[in-house]
C-alpha cells in the first residue's frame, strides 16, 4: 500500500491527490453520461464502433484502359494518399457533392452547427474543388506512377463472400473518367 501511486501524492501533496481523484471522477461520472470532456477525452476522436459489413469496396483504377495495380506500382504514401482520396470522392459523390465533414457536424451538433458553418465552409471541399478532383488525381498518378496517362478511369467494386467463403464480384460502378 505505500509504493502506490495514490499513497505517495498523497503524503506529498494533498492538494495535488484530492485534485487528481477528483478529475478522475468527474472524468468516469461525465464518461457513464455519454459527456466528451476536454480535447484529449475525446474518446470518438479515435475510435468508433466497427460494424461487420457484408460487402466490401474495392477501387479499379484503369490507366489507358489497362487495368493498374496501384497496390504494386506506387510506394506506401502515394497509394494511400490516391486511395483515401478516391474514397473521400466517393463519399462526397454519394452525399450530393457535399462533404461528409459538413455532414458530419450538421448531425453531430443539431441547431448548434451555424456557429461552425462559416469555418467549416472555409475548410472543407466545395463543388468546385470536387469538380477539379478528376484533374488532380490524374496529374497526381501521373507523377506517381510515372506513366503518361491519356485516359483514367476509376471504378467502384463491391465484393461480398458467399456462405461457402468464395469472394464474388457483386457489383462495379463507375466512379469517373477523365480524357486527357
Amino acid at each position: 500500500m505505500q509504493n502506490t501511486y495514490f499513497y505517495r501524492l498523497y503524503r506529498h501533496s494533498k492538494t495535488l491527490f484530492w485534485s487528481v481523484v477528483i478529475f478522475f471522477g468527474m472524468t468516469l461520472l461525465l464518461t457513464f453520461a455519454g459527456h466528451q470532456i476536454t480535447p484529449f477525452f475525446l474518446w470518438a476522436m479515435f475510435s468508433e464502433k466497427e460494424h461487420i459489413r457484408a460487402t466490401h469496396e474495392v477501387i479499379e483504377i484503369k490507366l489507358n484502359g489497362e487495368t493498374f495495380n496501384y497496390t504494386e506500382e506506387l510506394i506506401d504514401a502515394n497509394r494511400h494518399i490516391v486511395t483515401g482520396s478516391i474514397f473521400y470522392y466517393h463519399k462526397m459523390k454519394n452525399n450530393n457533392d457535399t462533404d461528409p465533414t459538413r455532414t458530419f457536424f450538421q448531425e453531430k451538433l443539431g441547431n448548434n452547427y451555424a456557429k461552425i458553418q462559416p469555418t467549416l465552409e472555409r475548410i472543407t471541399n466545395d463543388k468546385e474543388q470536387y469538380a477539379a478532383f478528376q484533374a488532380w488525381l490524374m496529374r497526381y498518378l501521373e507523377r506517381s506512377a510515372h506513366h503518361e496517362i491519356e485516359t483514367l478511369e476509376v471504378n467502384m467494386q463491391t465484393w461480398a463472400y458467399d456462405a461457402s467463403g468464395h469472394l464474388n464480384l457483386l457489383e462495379i460502378k463507375p466512379l469517373l473518367m477523365v480524357n486527357d
